[in-house]
Order: structure tokens, then C-alpha cells, then sequence
């Protein structure tokens, strides 16, 4: 009987390092520090799926711009802000 208490105490004792809740005083990480790691690996995968997804997306961009001179002319006056010979602007912002 004192034998299964002394191994029950054992199982109890390796049971809590290895939940990792004493991982602060032990210093060896456990299975909580497990599954947050997981978790987080588990963001940082979504976040690099979206990333390249992006990068394809620019890069299917870039080789249209690289490809065709008027769409070029077009995304360069867009952002200068700069009207075509052949492009009508309409004003709708109200004069005090």
C-alpha cells in the first residue's frame, strides 16, 4: 500500500512539471508553453499565407504595368493627379 501512495506521489509530482506551472522556477518549458507556441505558429502561418498571397498579387501588378505603355501613362497620372488629352474631370466638391 505505501509503495502505490510513494509512485502516486511521483506520477503527481512529474505530472506538474510537466504541465509546465512551475516552468518559471524549474526553468524547463512544459505543455503550456507547448500549446501557446502552437497557437502562435499556428497566427504567424496565416499571417505568411497572406503576405504571399499579397506578393503574388503585386507581382501580377508589376508585370501588367512592366507590359503596357498606356497603362502605364494612366496609373502614372492617377497618382500625380494629372488628366489625359482625352480624360474629362468632374468637380463635386462644394465652394463655401
Amino acid at each position: 500500500m505505501k509503495s502505490h501512495k510513494f509512485w502516486l506521489v511521483v506520477f503527481s509530482i512529474w505530472t506538474i512539471l510537466l504541465s509546465g506551472a512551475f516552468s518559471s522556477i524549474v526553468g524547463s518549458p512544459g505543455i503550456l508553453d507547448w500549446m501557446r507556441l502552437d497557437s502562435l505558429l499556428s497566427e504567424k502561418e496565416k499571417q505568411i499565407a497572406g503576405v504571399e498571397s499579397e506578393i503574388e498579387h503585386l507581382k501580377s501588378e508589376s508585370h501588367l504595368l512592366e507590359s503596357s505603355a498606356a497603362l502605364q501613362q494612366r496609373e502614372i497620372r492617377r497618382v500625380l493627379g494629372y488628366a489625359g488629352k482625352d480624360e474629362l474631370i468632374f468637380d463635386f466638391t462644394a465652394n463655401p
